[in-house]
């Protein structure tokens, strides 16, 4: 296969041939890629032998996910939990330009459909929700390296200025000084003086909020905030984009995508439900953009599963060109446009180049 050695101290250097002479290039990477070690990762990808895997599998793309980039996310991680740092946002996105291609999620969800041709280590760039980072921060970068997005708009958030209600409810139990909390239907109590009893409550107040839409989940969420006695976030300080703000994100060239009103979980919600806030995203910012949104992803909040042949069949009915999800794999030609596979941008570039690398060839990280 003409692999070049890696550079790496003898016993790390024999390690990796001895598993090239034994199982070949395709049989090592699977070898190799199970080690967890961080020296391994780093020099395995910056070696050949990933372009050198990639022949013995149908061509890929992925999809990155991301939500929030700001300059120090640890102030605000008791809130949104969710944010990449602007200097590794900007090291991933140097990182595409240089060592892969940067497309579309229409280029992407188009070779998923038809087949049509990708070039090699096709990815691309997505964010959920709406912040105003994504315009603030993120958007000077992909300009700089000449990256197109797709920006997935969660409606509600951007028109009211709220916080995504998922937000609200790790700030107040992050933020809250009480000592004890009932479930509103289970009626089980938690001490939450006792760290992991906290993190159980947070999550099955967003398991009970994932089902939930509109203003029935706006008042629970204001039911959590008052018996917690903690302030709606979103009153002391602003985290959304507004419209203005989205329509400059589409002038600059980015793709606007629909992530329905309030954040539910889709599959997890009423038929009715479920078409409202699928439809009625769709709508809203059309009316907005003053374009046709052609492009859908699932929020995922809590509770599984995500997405089911009802919710596919109504982001066809909606006539959207896609839908992405949160389940990690490559996107392969034949796969259901309405359904592409995505994966999490890791924070650390080393864990993140491996991530893609290894996604390509089908392993979900």
């Amino acid at each position: 296969m003409g692999v070049r050695p890696l550079r790496l101290e003898p016993t790390k250097s024999v390690y990796y041939h001895e598993a090239v002479a034994r199982f070949g290039a395709r049989g090592a990477l699977r070898v190799l890629r199970s080690t967890s070690k961080r020296w391994f990762k780093k020099a395995l990808v910056r070696s050949p032998i990933f372009s050198a895997a990639r022949r013995f599998f149908p061509p890929a793309a992925v999809i990155l996910s991301y939500h929030s980039i700001l300059e120090e996310p640890e102030a605000t991680d008791h809130i949104l939990g969710i944010s990449q740092s602007r200097a590794n946002f900007e090291a991933h996105m140097k990182a595409l330009a240089q060592h892969f291609s940067p497309v579309t999620v229409e280029d992407v969800a188009q070779f998923a459909r038809s087949g049509r041709e990708l070039p090699a280590r096709a990815v691309a760039v997505t964010f959920d929700d709406g912040f105003a980072d994504n315009y603030e921060v993120a958007l000077p970068i992909l300009k700089r390296y000449g990256i197109p997005s797709t920006f997935y708009i969660m409606v509600d958030a951007v028109e009211n200025g709220i916080l995504p209600w998922y937000c609200r409810i790790r700030y107040a139990f992050n933020s809250t000084r009480q000592s004890r909390w009932s479930h509103p239907e289970s009626q089980r109590t938690y001490d939450l003086t006792i760290p992991e009893e906290r993190k159980a409550a947070r999550a099955s107040a967003w398991d009970w909020g994932a089902a939930l839409t509109g203003k029935v989940q706006q008042d629970f969420v204001g039911g959590v905030e008052r018996a917690l006695e903690t302030e709606p976030v979103q009153a002391k300080r602003g985290f959304m984009m507004d419209w203005e703000q989205v329509r400059a994100l589409r002038k600059a060239g980015h793709t606007i995508g629909g992530h329905t009103l309030s954040h539910p979980n889709v599959a997890q919600v009423s038929e009715s439900e479920a078409r409202s806030e699928i439809m009625g995203c769709k709508k809203r910012l059309e009316e907005e953009i003053r374009e046709p949104i052609d492009h859908f992803s699932y929020p995922h909040p809590a509770l599984n599963p995500q997405w089911s042949k009802q919710t596919l069949e109504l982001t066809r009915e909606a006539g959207f060109k896609s839908a992405a999800l949160t389940m990690a794999g490559p996107v392969r030609a034949g796969d259901d446009p309405l359904a592409l596979k995505r994966i999490y941008a890791a924070n650390d570039l080393d864990q993140f180049t491996w991530n893609l690398q290894c996604t390509f060839l089908g392993r979900a990280v």
